[in-house]
């Protein structure tokens, strides 16, 4: 565990995902409160990470607290997302799968030969369901994109249909507005 945790120091990569990555300044501060939560999300959703972030904790706290507020930020970008049930769960299977592979990195520092071979093959296995969820979310936003898109091509022939009833009707609403502001 210690190699690991020197490795993730040295690097950054822990906890670092794509998708999440932000600039420190656009991260919300560190607190007691921020840091329970992120560690709640984490015993939820990837308990393996909890040994890395208390080592990172005893050795290196600024990085701890950079790590704790990228994973509240990450909180945050999910709970926007609960309207929105298939694209919730494909961001956090992305987000676990990438941190998995970071906790394998960072693991990869072993001079055992057998163990370096076998992270290597779960590492490629990783890789592969990353490339797949990447599909699976933009599969969901050509979806999404298509359903926006006829909405916008109905609204435009909607217009088109009568263009001059519409403008009568957009003209009352401009003057109904400004016999308001009048009163």
């Amino acid at each position: 565990m210690q190699t690991a945790t020197r490795w993730v120091m040295a690097t950054g990569l822990l906890l670092v995902g794509g998708l999440w990555a932000a600039d420190d300044a656009a991260l919300p501060r560190f607190t007691e409160e921020r840091e329970a939560a992120a560690l709640f999300f984490v015993r939820k959703h990837l308990p393996e990470l909890l040994p890395l972030l208390d080592e990172l904790k005893k050795n290196n706290v600024a990085n701890y607290q950079r790590q704790i507020r990228e994973i509240f930020h990450v909180t945050e970008l999910l709970a926007d997302l609960r309207d929105e049930p298939r694209r919730y769960e494909l961001e956090l299977r992305i987000w676990q799968t990438e941190n998995r592979a970071h906790v394998l990195v960072a693991r990869l520092a072993t001079p055992n030969d057998e163990v370096r071979q076998r992270l290597e093959a779960m590492l490629q296995t990783l890789a592969r369901e990353l490339v797949e969820l990447e599909m699976q979310v933009l599969e969901f936003r050509a979806e999404q994109l298509d359903k926006e898109l006829g909405e916008v091509k109905e609204e435009l022939a909607r217009l088109r249909e009568n263009p001059d009833k519409e403008a009568r009707e957009r003209y009352e609403s401009l003057l109904d507005k400004a016999r308001k502001r009048r009163k």
